[in-house]
Formats: C-alpha cells, structure tokens, sequence
C-alpha cells in the first residue's frame, strides 16, 4: 500500500456525521467516488449503512482487492451496534485484511510490533523506527476514541520518513486493548504513557493525540514532564460539552439538567429514545458506554464529564501545538480559542486553524492528511532541534 492519502472534501450525504466518515475512508482507503455515491443514495440510517458497505465489502474481497474490502468492512464495523451478532467477526476481519494489506511494512521492519505490561492485561505498540541516518528525537502517538491502527499505518511511515522514531500504543479504551483485552478507558492517560515510556525506556518525547487523544495527550503531559511537546490534533477541549452543544439547546439544556439532579431513569428513557431517532447518537452512546466500560447512557454522560481540560491548562508547561478546522462538524471552533487562551503557562502555543480553500476544515482535518503532516512535522522540528529522544 503506498503512503498515499486521497485529498479533497467531497459531497457524498446531506447528513454531516455520515458524510465526514464516508469522506474519512475514501481518502485513507481510496476508495472510488462513485461506488461511495452509489452506496450514500440507498442510506438513511445506520442499519441502511452496514447492509450497502458490508455488500461492497464481500464485492470487494471477492475480487481480491483487499485494501477497498478493508476499509469497507472497516466502515461497517465503525456503525455496527456491539449487540450485534456479527460485531466480532467483521471487526477481526477488518483487522485480518488491514494487516494483510501492511504486511510488507512488518516484513521488512519498517514496523516492529511488540507489547506493554498494563495492570492485568497488556497494550498493543507499533514502533516505527526512523527511515534516516540522522535520527530527529522519538513521537509518540496517541489515538482517541474510535481509531485503530491498523487504518493508521502510513501516518507512522510519513514521520518515520521525516527522520522520527514514531511509537504508537493503543492504551485502554482503544483498538486491540478494548477488543481483546477488555480494559475500558481512563481519563487518567498518564497511567498508559508513563506504562510506555518506562517498557521503553523514553526521557524526551513529542505526543501527539488524535482526535480525542488532543484531551488525551495535554493530560499525560501535564502529570509526566518527560513528554517536552504536545500536538493535539483535533482539539478536544472538554468532551462533555463537545457532546451536547451539537444537539442543540433545548437538549443540552434538559440533558446537564437531568444529569445535576442524578436522575439516571430519564436520561436513560430520554437518550433512548433519542438515539432511535439520531444515528450519530446512537453510536456514539453505543460505542462511548463501551469504550468506557459502563452499561448505561447515564453513566456514560456521567463519565465523560472527567474528559476536560477546563481544570488542567494552566497546568501545561510544554510547547504546544493546536490544530484544528473551520468547519469541524463536532468540535465547535470556540474550544479552541478556549483552550489556546488557557494555556497560560505553556512554553509556547502554536495554532493552526485549517480551511476548505486547503480541503482540511473538517475534523481532524481529513480532508487533506498530507497537509497536517507537513504542518505537525514542521512544528516538531522547530521545536525540538535540540533536543533529540532516544529510543
């Protein structure tokens, strides 16, 4: 598979949340427009998503064209609910065809893979060694809430060619570690960092947190001063209020009322019947309760009020980089000029606020990957010529 990402935000559906991720494997799966096009057309719902994708997905791999059958099965198993009967076994094969397609990357270690011990279970890490003599200093890389990275495998290469050594762990809550080992999320991410730079022995570190992981990343480093630069990409300011500020104000409203009060039994009902309603609720509610490990949407709401860093910027004292889009169609723009305000102990704050004129304004700026590379790599060596990590 080259290191290649399609560039370009395209119209496939009016509903914002399906047309970002239809957009979102198009250009990490180069997958054709038109067969997209098709598929969005017959899509009203989840249910309507998984039957058309799952059906190009079988097209696909009985083709052998095992990168589109990977990236259709990959977004199959994005919307699939956890409750249904066939959840595991298109994950793992999602997972199967992803390794597939990246076998030659391991083959030839470009990509080393190992594990680290973690309380009673272990995470997975991919350690992507720097592709030039002269070593620049060691990443590490950090998911958010829904990724894997499996899908993520020329991000590594592409600061692996730039001369970084890039190490890549899924921590609790994410990928592998949620999947096969059963560890929900902590919004301490400390505690997997410190578990990651200890097993390999790291003293100067760049993170870098992707989506969620731009709450992720700014915490680990605020509690372990061995990280000396954070990239969030994608801020993540407070995930609460991410949460319930796009589903309007009536139901923000009523919802942060519900929940002062504890009244589990109405927001249990009132999500319930929300999530019939709203596909995009429903599997964020699906996937957040079991990302987090509880069983209810009030416990979920309740837990994810602990993902904020309105408590912890004047607490960041590393040179940071921000990123993120003008278009965001889930992080409102005015958490990042929250956040970049906020932090007022910060060596330096750097943000960089992406356009449609650059196919970069939606979130995490997928619509032009090679471009938010660039700007990420260009900041991390600024940043960090003098102080090269070790690996």
């Amino acid at each position: 598979m080259e290191k290649t990402f399609k560039v370009g935000t395209r119209q496939f559906h009016p509903d914002p949340n399906f047309n970002y991720q239809m957009n979102r494997w198009a250009a990490f799966g180069d997958l054709p427009e038109d067969a997209v096009r098709k598929a969005a057309a017959k899509i009203t719902d989840i249910n309507d998503w998984c039957r058309e994708f799952l059906g190009l997905a079988r097209d696909a791999e009985s083709k052998g064209d095992v990168q589109r059958a990977a990236f259709y099965y990959r977004s199959v198993d994005f919307f699939l609910p956890y409750g249904h009967p066939e959840k595991m076994e298109i994950h793992d094969r999602t997972v199967a065809l992803l390794r597939e397609l990246h076998a030659p990357w391991f083959e030839n270690r470009r990509i080393v893979e190992s594990y680290v011990p973690y309380g009673q279970g272990r995470m997975p890490a991919w350690h992507a060694p720097a592709n030039r003599a002269e070593k620049k200093g060691t990443i590490l890389f950090t998911g958010g809430f829904d990724c894997i990275k499996e899908e993520l495998v020329p991000v590594l290469l592409t600061f692996s060619d730039k001369g970084y050594d890039i190490l890549y762990f899924e921590g609790p809550g994410q990928g592998e570690t949620l999947a096969k080992e059963g560890i929900p999320m902590t919004p301490l991410w400390e505690k997997p960092v410190s578990a990651v730079l200890d097993h390999f022995g790291l003293s100067e570190v760049t993170i870098v947190g992707l989506s969620l992981g731009g709450y992720l990343a700014p915490r680990a480093a605020v509690f372990d001063k061995r990280i000396k630069r954070i990239v969030s990409w994608g801020i993540m300011y407070d995930f609460f209020d991410i949460a319930v500020s796009r589903r309007g104000p009536f139901l923000n409203a009523l919802l942060r009322t519900l929940l002062f009060f504890r009244l589990s039994g109405v927001v249990n009902a009132l999500v319930g019947w929300k999530m019939k309603r709203d596909p995009y609720m429903h599997w964020g509610v699906d996937h957040g309760m079991r990302v987090m490990g509880v069983a209810s949407p009030y416990d979920y709401f309740r837990e994810m009020k602990k993902y904020s860093l309105k408590a912890l910027t004047g607490k960041v004292e590393q040179d940071v980089l921000l990123t993120t889009g003008t278009d965001d169609h889930f992080v409102p723009l005015s958490h990042y000029h929250r956040l970049s305000k906020g932090l007022v102990n910060a060596k330096s704050v750097t943000g960089r606020v992406f356009s449609s004129k650059e196919s970069a304004e939606n979130h995490c700026q997928f619509g032009n990957v090679p471009l938010t590379l660039e700007v990420i790599a260009d900041w991390i060596d600024l940043q960090s010529a003098e102080l090269p990590g070790r690996m």
